[in-house]
């Protein structure tokens, strides 16, 4: 077989005009594995591949020998377990998964799951094996690629497995590959598992999390998500967001109606958080059907509480423009009567109702701001109206004692 690779052939010592039978091949580009150099051992891993895809029974052999533990070199077996799984072979899975339940050196052994994930539907039986691994106590690197193989595989009956795992897994880089894999098998089983890691310390993770939830599309997965879409890290927050995207608007509207319980308010707020992360016409065109007579309601109730505190100011304006004439007792009525009556029709003025949420508050803007204006200078206007009434009341006092006296 030709050899084009010319630095290969300088190194192995191969005349250029010499082709090598596909066995002698293979067996020098093992040789080749032992080298130092990096590109040299790919270019060798690429050349076993040819020849073992072309020459499958007798390649495979040879490559599969150079997994022997006892070989001294280490790059070998790398090497040649790399080679087997860009081949994808269906007969060297059961060899593969010996060496992933045996083998003595963890890396190896989860080199070994790695290249069983990249064999995709081909490894469909090292399934078992596989989830047997994510249980392996000697290495975090063994359980994180057998998770991802898994996911790779879509091994069905290894979404229990894996949810058991993430469940007891530490390790962040495992974790991940757990809560992707769960995302690759699209079963609503993982779901709660998800949720809860929505809020795990590692932030890939709980992106992970969420794309997971984004491809499984069950709904009990909306309400946390929304809450998810707040998230301190902009990445997650971006995948977070492609996961709304995947639920349909029916599933986004039940959950709503079912979470708000009847509460137009609360279910405005959650469409809001949604809508504030997602284009969505459907939910919110739903949103504004809700909001307008809200809306409407609460502007009619803020005009009436506008025209109280516009009447309290004339009511000010027009006693201070008479207050030199005033008795002693219109002063007196003042300060026992009128005065405390318009401080109890200010004080049970609330505008609290209008701030609880923030789409209220949002679409009331301006109406809110002209009633606060009006809510403070009326305070200030009735609180000065007071001390004038209570100066004049001691001044007008003070001269009826020098007239008696006198």
């Amino acid at each position: 077989m030709p050899l084009e690779d010319e630095e290969l052939r300088r190194i192995m010592k191969i005349p250029d005009d010499q082709e090598l039978p596909p066995d002698a091949l293979c067996d020098v580009m093992i040789r080749a594995l032992e080298s130092h150099q990096l590109l040299i051992r790919s270019s060798a891993v690429n050349q076993l591949v040819i020849v073992g895809k072309s020459h499958p029974q007798m390649a495979i052999s040879k490559i599969l020998s150079a997994l022997d533990p006892s070989i001294d070199y280490w790059t070998v077996r790398f090497g040649a377990v790399e080679a087997l799984g860009e081949i994808a072979n269906k007969s060297t899975i059961p060899p593969l998964l010996e060496y992933l339940e045996t083998d003595e050196d963890p890396d190896f052994r989860a080199m070994v799951a790695k290249q069983l994930g990249e064999m995709r539907d081909v490894a469909k039986e090292a399934g078992s094996g596989l989830i047997k691994a994510l249980s392996d106590q000697e290495s975090s690197d063994i359980r994180e690629n057998a998770a991802l193989a898994l996911g790779q595989i879509k091994i069905p009956h290894a979404v229990e497995p894996l949810i058991a795992a993430l469940e007891k897994e530490k390790e962040a880089y495992a974790r991940r590959q757990m809560c992707w894999s769960l995302g690759e098998l699209s079963n609503s089983q993982a779901n709660p598992v998800l949720i809860k890691t929505l809020k795990d310390k590692d932030k890939e993770t709980r992106g992970n999390a969420a794309e997971a939830l984004g491809k499984i599309r069950d709904s009990t997965s909306v309400l946390p998500l929304l809450a998810a879409a707040k998230d301190r890290d902009v990445d997650v927050q971006a995948k977070v967001i492609w996961a709304l995207k995947q639920l349909s608007s029916e599933t986004i509207v039940s959950e709503v109606e079912n979470a708000a319980q009847g509460d137009s308010l609360v279910a405005i707020q959650y469409y809001g958080d949604y809508l504030f992360n997602v284009d969505n016409d459907e939910v919110a065109r739903i949103c504004k059907e809700i909001k307008n007579p809200i809306i409407a309601e609460y502007q009619s109730e803020l005009g009436k509480i506008k025209t109280e505190l516009e009447r309290c100011k004339v009511f000010v304006s027009e006693t201070f423009a008479k207050l030199a004439n005033l008795s002693s007792e219109e002063l007196d009525n003042l300060l026992q009567r009128d005065i405390p009556a318009i401080e109890s029709r200010i004080g049970g003025i609330s505008l609290y109702k209008y701030r609880k949420y923030k789409w209220i508050e949002n679409d009331l803007f301006f109406d809110l701001d002209e009633a606060n204006k009006l809510y403070k200078e009326s305070g200030v206007m009735i609180s000065e109206l007071r001390d004038n009434v209570q100066a004049l009341q001691k001044k007008k006092g003070v001269e009826i004692s020098q007239t008696e006296v006198t």
